[in-house]
C-alpha cells in the first residue's frame, strides 16, 4: 500500500499524489473596483487573485499576504509583495498597524469571512475598503467510502462544513486542520493536529508522518 493511500484532502485545489476530494465549488463575483485609489492589498487567500483577473489589472498594487503560500502565488501571477503575515488575520492587523496605518488598504475576500478584517483595521481608524470577490459552497459530488483509519485534511472551515454534509466524522478518523481557525469549526468532540504551517504542503507533511 502507498504511504498516502489512506490520506485525504478535503478542498477545491488537487494535490500530487494525494486523494482528493472536490468537497468545494467557487463562484466568482465581479463587483466594479478602482484599483488606482488604493496602496495596497490584502490578500488573505490565493483564490483573490484567480477573482482580481476577472475584475481588473492589481498587479501595480503590492500585496501584504497572510501566508508565504500566499505569497508565492501571487508572485507567480505577477504580483509584488510588500509584506507577509503568518497565517492568521489577527497577524495582518498587528503589520498593518506598525508598517501600513498610514495607507489606503484594499482587501478583497471571499463572502464569508472566518476574521473580519475590515471591521478590525477600521477600529483602529485605518482606511481599508473591502469587496466580496467570490463565494465557496459544497460541490454536488457523491461521496466516496472512507477506511476506518483515513487522515482527512481539511484547509478551511468551508471544507469542515461541506463534509459534514456527506460525511459524518468517525472516532478512528484522524484529523489535520491547516489552522486554528479551520479547527474551530469542528465539531465539539473531535480532535485534531495542526500543521506546522499555514499551507496545504505543511498539512500533507503532517498527514505523512502519522503513518507508521
Amino acid at each position: 500500500m502507498n504511504k498516502s493511500d489512506n490520506i485525504f484532502l478535503f478542498s477545491k485545489t488537487p494535490y500530487p499524489d494525494i486523494t482528493h476530494i472536490p468537497i468545494l465549488h467557487v463562484t466568482y463575483l465581479q463587483p466594479s473596483i478602482d484599483f488606482s485609489v488604493y496602496d495596497y492589498i490584502i490578500a488573505t487567500s490565493k483564490e483573490v487573485f484567480t477573482a482580481l483577473d476577472k475584475i481588473g489589472q492589481w498587479r501595480e498594487l503590492p500585496v501584504l499576504a497572510i501566508s508565504e503560500s500566499t505569497a508565492e502565488f501571487a508572485k507567480k501571477q505577477g504580483g509584488k509583495i510588500l509584506d507577509v503575515a503568518d497565517g492568521y488575520g489577527k497577524s495582518i492587523i498587528d503589520i498593518v498597524k506598525q508598517k501600513y496605518a498610514d495607507k489606503r488598504a484594499l482587501h478583497p475576500h471571499a463572502r464569508i469571512m472566518a476574521f473580519d478584517i475590515e471591521n478590525a483595521l477600521r477600529g483602529l481608524h485605518i482606511e481599508v475598503t473591502s469587496f466580496s470577490v467570490y463565494e465557496t459552497s459544497c460541490s454536488k459530488t457523491e461521496s466516496i467510502k472512507l477506511p476506518p483509519d483515513a487522515i482527512c485534511i481539511f484547509t478551511s472551515p468551508s471544507s469542515v462544513r461541506c463534509f459534514q454534509e456527506s460525511y459524518q466524522f468517525l472516532s478512528s478518523y484522524r484529523v489535520i486542520c491547516i489552522g486554528e481557525t479551520t479547527a474551530f469549526a469542528l465539531p465539539e468532540g473531535i480532535e485534531c493536529v495542526l500543521s506546522k504551517e499555514t499551507s496545504v504542503a505543511s498539512t500533507i507533511e503532517r498527514a505523512k508522518s502519522l503513518i507508521k
